[in-house]
């Protein structure tokens, strides 16, 4: 099945390269963006790499032909792949999180927290982002992250263990 798709990205590709003023390029860019989101794994935990092709595309199709039919669902498409990317990210960060792996688990909550923010619900990441830090030895870094989730998400469970938690570890 992901045959048909790769042939037909390649395909797509080829007639914009050779036919970049075609009235069809708003159409076929989107089937382009269509068929790389197509060859996505239906779990997180594989590879994700075609993800950065498939959002340059649904991009393109939104800033190169922004009257197009194809702006809307182009939209819904991406907020989708960037779910699943945020997704994956924390998934890897509680691989490492729940090894005691903190270093490499406090970087994948950064980096969702810095690419994704929003995407899902950032009350447990910033919370283990803290949690990381302060337990690798960054215990500056993990204020911060207490400090943002308490902020935030103040009436929430994890802020209420951040502050007992600021308490334990001290401000500076």
């Amino acid at each position: 099945k992901k045959v048909i798709y790769i042939v037909a990205q390649n395909s797509y590709h080829l007639f914009n390269v050779f036919h970049p003023k075609n009235p069809q390029c708003a159409y076929v860019t989107f089937r382009l963006a269509l068929s790389c989101f197509n060859q996505f794994p239906s779990t997180i935990d594989r590879d994700l790499s075609i993800d950065e092709k498939a959002i340059t595309y649904f991009d393109e199709v939104t800033n190169s032909f922004s009257d197009s039919e194809y702006v809307p669902e182009s939209k819904v498409k991406k907020a989708e792949v960037l779910k699943m990317l945020a997704e994956k990210e924390i998934y890897i960060a509680e691989f490492y999180f729940i090894r005691d792996k903190y270093d490499s688990a406090l970087g994948r909550y950064e980096r969702y927290l810095s690419l994704y923010s929003g995407l899902l619900d950032d009350r447990v990441p910033l919370y283990n982002a803290a949690y990381s830090a302060v337990h690798a030895g960054q215990r500056e870094r993990g204020q911060k992250f207490f400090e943002r989730l308490i902020k935030e998400f103040p009436n929430s469970s994890e802020a209420t263990r951040a502050q007992k938690d600021l308490k334990e570890y001290g401000r500076n």
